[in-house]
């Protein structure tokens, strides 16, 4: 897939000094996250963003709505870590308001992308999603892994919301079915939807997924107040697959060096999006991929 070319960063200056402090990623870890940057076009402020993403090795990004905002992020966070970074950014997808670019952003010296594994699901039928789901495969260490990345509707019938929601299984089914011996998937992203226990998720849970943050008032959105945000934005795995020896337990909403699991949303984040990113932990010196997993011809279209 052709990359972007990468514009540079402008001057960092005024940085939140409470995002200054980066995760503390170890040699044998990897901190993967999920963050809707709202709206990142070609002229949107990229400094506080860069800051955050800063945090983690390799993000997954909902409502990018330009190649050179994205590219203006990446030189603006290889500024701030003085490494090399790159991305794996999906075609357009959505229409109208709701269209917009996924994009994979990582740390080249801790995450390799697997060439020519990316891609976009293929719906059965058009409406099926407003934003089709975008999954790609990356190395860390011993430890590899396919994200699925989604950015369900944003709808004022909920029914909408729920049906993508419920949508999500045969996604799941479809990118595992790819791959037969890769068994760590992780299905990350803005579900709009709050709560992973609503019924909307009832499928997840069927077919044996669980998610990460699941601490009673979890919040990862801005509501007026921050005890009035939603709970649209998670992390699911399939324990019997993926992390059995990987997770290492740290996880939470915010970023690593301003909150643990369950806190919720930092203010310092407000005014940037509307959502602030979740993440987890993954130990990348072991891999516990098995053949457990029989393809589906019926799923591969």
């Amino acid at each position: 897939m052709n990359r972007w070319r990468l514009v540079s960063c402008a001057t960092v200056l005024g940085l939140l000094q409470a995002l200054v402090a980066g995760a503390s990623t170890t040699e044998n870890q990897v901190t993967i996250a999920s963050w809707n940057v709202c709206n990142l076009g070609a002229n949107t402020s990229v400094v506080t963003r860069a800051e955050v993403i800063r945090n983690f090795d390799i993000v997954a990004l909902q409502e990018v709505k330009s190649p050179e905002g994205l590219g203006r992020l990446l030189a603006c966070v290889e500024t701030l870590t003085g490494s090399d970074w790159d991305y794996v950014p999906s075609l357009l997808v959505g229409s109208g308001k709701a269209v917009e670019y996924y994009a994979f952003i990582y740390r080249t010296d801790r995450v390799a992308y697997v060439s020519g594994s990316s891609g976009t699901y293929p719906e059965a039928l058009p409406t099926d999603f407003s934003r089709e789901p975008f999954y790609a495969t990356f190395r860390a260490g011993e430890f590899d892994f396919t994200l699925i990345t989604v950015h369900i509707t944003w709808s004022a019938f909920g029914s909408q919301r729920t049906a993508e929601c419920r949508r999500l299984r045969s996604v799941w089914d479809y990118v595992q079915n790819l791959d037969q011996a890769e068994d760590d998937l992780i299905l990350l992203g803005d579900f709009n939807r709050d709560r992973p226990t609503h019924s909307a998720f009832d499928q997840l849970w069927q077919v044996g997924l669980t998610p990460l943050l699941s601490a009673s008032g979890t919040r990862t959105t801005f509501g007026r107040t921050l005890a009035g945000g939603s709970w649209y934005d998670n992390i699911w795995i399939d324990p019997t697959c993926t992390t059995t020896s990987e997770l290492s337990g740290q996880l939470g909403a915010g970023t690593p060096s301003l909150n643990s699991y369950g806190a919720g949303c930092s203010e310092c984040l407000r005014g940037v999006s509307d959502h602030c990113p979740v993440w987890a932990t993954f130990r990348t010196d072991s891999d516990d991929d098995s053949s457990a997993h029989a393809p589906n011809p019926g799923l591969l279209g």
